[in-house]
């Protein structure tokens, strides 16, 4: 009877032990706070965060290109860290933990796309309507009134052709010149007006915008061609493509679209 229970005994403590180990083995988790930086203005750091359900025997970082519809397997890491040089394209970042033969991608994937803002009509300085246009913390566009000091913290460039009226030749111009512009007659009041900066005329709008420096990026660029491409550096360090689809003169009016990068300091803007 001893010896009975003593084999019965070890046969319940040998199958507990085996669930034990296949439960442990099952073990596992999505790696979570997924973020994306700059490691250099126009290559990319992807970090995160471990599973809460232990450490996974690897890390998978894969890659969608804008424009594509399947994620490329860049590389696998035991880190919480990986850099990628995505050769000039933006797109979409996925971390994955595998432990064993499982995977467990994380619930967030985040991107390089810039935020694009669709056309909005943006007013010369002295026509009716809203002369200021700036991007909001998400990205995405708005049309202020430059009548406004309270609005300086918003507008990140506006429209005008440096004179009272409004059928001059126009420009894009940073904020902080607004005070000074020759068609500020009791318009733009005294404010903490930012200062951005514009490229020259650009041609192609899906190539990584020009390195900012003093030398490129200047305090206003007069729109020579309609549509016209520029580069917006902001004060804060993003990158912007803006596009002056057109303007006209009889009505005070340009019509603007813009794709805004939404990673600090990356200036990669292919949509």
């Amino acid at each position: 009877m001893k010896k009975l229970i003593s084999i019965a005994s070890i046969g319940v403590f040998a199958f507990t032990a085996l669930l034990l180990v296949r439960c442990e083995e099952m073990a596992g988790g999505a790696p979570t706070n997924v973020k994306l930086e700059a490691a250099t203005d126009v290559t990319v750091k992807i970090t995160w965060s471990a599973p809460t359900e232990g450490t996974p025997d690897k890390y998978v970082v894969s890659f969608m290109e804008t424009g594509t519809s399947s994620y490329t397997e860049l590389g696998d890491v035991t880190t919480t860290e990986y850099t990628h040089d995505p050769d000039g394209k933006t797109g979409t970042y996925k971390v994955t933990a595998k432990f064993g033969s499982d995977e467990y991608d994380a619930a967030t994937t985040p991107t390089t796309k810039p935020v694009y803002s669709s056309v909005m009509a943006v007013s010369e300085l002295n026509a009716a309507g809203d002369a200021g246009y700036g991007w909001n913390t998400d990205g995405t566009a708005a049309t202020y009134s430059m009548t406004v000091a309270g609005n300086a913290a918003s507008v990140d460039l506006y429209i005008t052709d440096w004179a009272t009226g409004y059928t001059g030749e126009y420009s894009i111009a940073s904020p902080d010149m607004a005070e000074d512009d020759g068609g500020n007659v009791g318009v733009v009041p005294q404010g903490a007006w930012r200062v951005n900066g514009f490229t020259a005329g650009l041609t192609d709008p899906n190539a990584p915008l020009p390195p900012h420096s003093t030398s490129t990026y200047f305090n206003f660029q007069e729109i020579v061609t309609q549509p016209f491409l520029t580069g917006c550096y902001t004060q804060d360090g993003y990158y912007a493509l803006v596009k002056v689809v057109s303007y006209n003169v009889g009505s005070g009016t340009a019509q603007v679209e813009s794709w805004f990068q939404l990673v600090e300091g990356l200036r990669l803007i292919q949509h």
